[in-house]
């Protein structure tokens, strides 16, 4: 297996507004701590992986859509073998769709473009053969924001480890689930949060200071154990991820002639669309939310009305889309499967694929774009921010429930496959 790895900075200049909480006052005052974008290139058996992850919020999907057609037409790349993921920082630029969450900054994202290339020929300029070692650690840290009857929690911390001849790493990827808000709303400096913590730790302790790629999970319920934390407690809490892999990798026995295969499958799941009537209740009804109301105030006012009005809009002229559509990009990288999806999904997710497949699989999270939630159907009785309120913020209609259900079932078959 041959590996080539590059790191870019792609920090924002403080000022630039930041993405992911309606509360926040924009815009940032400055950087507590630099973003990356974050290169791998692997090479097995004329199989070949382009993977490039960044500390954003996630990626509009023309973002993504543009960056496959140039990796087509520099390098021959299909779209099956070119992922985009994020960490979902919530102190990076705003680089997805989100209403009265940040301004999308098209300014950034044309230099986002530069560096993502950038990026992908460093990686591909040069590359050396390494082995593999895969690690499985546990850390209860993740708390289940939700509190309801379905809480669920998921304390695997997975790590793959590009290791050369000499012992050293030349690269890590670490995943856990855990929503990058510790430093909250009340923080308006740009930070990668608790997964940049967590890699700056990680290459720090390994041999060969590595470049990783610090993955997010199934963590659409989970959140660390509190938010608008001083910088130091983030670092505290990337520095426990770390070490929960750290020492297992270092001792790790390789993996015999590691292999590389690549399956990637669209789904079609169904949207909880309304007609005028149906948009005009569930806009007069998340008007009199009292809990909303009280965090966010006019700003979801504002946030409402324009959900109204461009459903509305979308309905009279005949547009009203019926589903949403799913990417799940599978990595199986020596055995160990890391299943990409443009989703922000629950954590049981990764439980009922692991019990449908008997495979070792852990979840990529806001791969490929972020279409918003994808809650379990037991999220859907309960209600709550992720089923009731989210999708007013991405400006369309929710999932049906049973979506997640739907993927799980689907993503089993494409597993079987690979």
């Amino acid at each position: 297996m041959n590996l080539g790895t590059s790191q870019i900075d792609i920090t924002p200049d403080a000022g630039v507004q930041l993405s992911g909480f309606a509360a926040r006052t924009q815009p940032s005052i400055g950087v507590l701590d630099s973003l990356f974008a974050k290169a791998l290139y692997l090479e097995d058996r004329g199989q070949q992986l382009l993977w490039i992850h960044c500390d954003l919020i996630g990626f509009d999907p023309e973002i993504v859509r543009s960056f496959r057609r140039w990796a087509l037409d520099r390098f021959g790349l299909q779209a099956s073998q070119v992922m985009l993921s994020a960490t979902h920082t919530h102190s990076g630029a705003c680089t997805i769709r989100l209403h009265g969450a940040g301004d999308y900054d098209s300014a950034y994202v044309e230099r986002l473009h530069i560096w993502l290339q950038q990026a992908a020929e460093a990686a591909m300029t040069r590359t050396d053969a390494v082995g593999l070692v895969t690690v499985e650690g546990i850390l209860d840290l993740a708390i289940d924001r939700r509190r309801t009857n379905s809480a669920h929690t998921d304390p695997r911390v997975a790590a793959l480890g590009f290791r050369r001849d000499d012992g050293s790493f030349a690269a890590v990827v670490v995943n856990y689930p855990m929503h990058p808000v510790a430093l909250g709303s009340a923080n308006r400096h740009i930070s990668a949060d608790v997964p940049g913590c967590a890699a700056v730790e990680l290459a720090r302790q390994l041999r060969g200071h590595p470049v990783v790629l610090a993955t997010n999970g199934a963590c659409a319920n989970l959140n660390p154990p509190a938010e608008n934390v001083v910088p130091a407690q983030a670092r505290t809490w990337g520095g426990r991820i770390a070490e929960t892999v750290a020492p297992l990798l270092e001792k790790a026995v390789p993996t015999l002639a590691p292999e590389l295969r690549l399956a990637a499958r669209t789904i079609r799941i169904p949207m909880d669309t309304l007609d005028l009537d149906g948009i005009n209740a569930f806009a007069a009804k998340a008007l009199n939310d009292k809990e909303s109301l009280a965090v966010w105030g006019e700003n979801y006012r504002r946030v409402v009305e324009h959900w109204r009005s461009s459903l509305s809009d979308g309905v009279r002229a005949g547009h009203r889309n019926g589903h949403c559509d799913v990417e799940l990009f599978a990595m199986d990288i020596g055995g160990m499967i890391l299943l990409g999806a443009n989703a922000e999904v629950f954590s049981e997710f990764t439980d009922w694929l692991r019990s449908a497949t008997g495979k070792t699989i852990y979840l990529i999270g806001y791969a490929n774009g972020d279409l918003g939630y994808l809650p379990t159907r037991a999220a859907y009785a309960e209600g709550g921010y992720e089923v009731e309120v989210a999708h007013l913020f991405h400006g369309g209609f929710r999932p049906k429930a049973g979506g997640l259900e739907l993927l799980t079932q689907e993503a089993a078959e494409l597993l079987r496959a690979l």
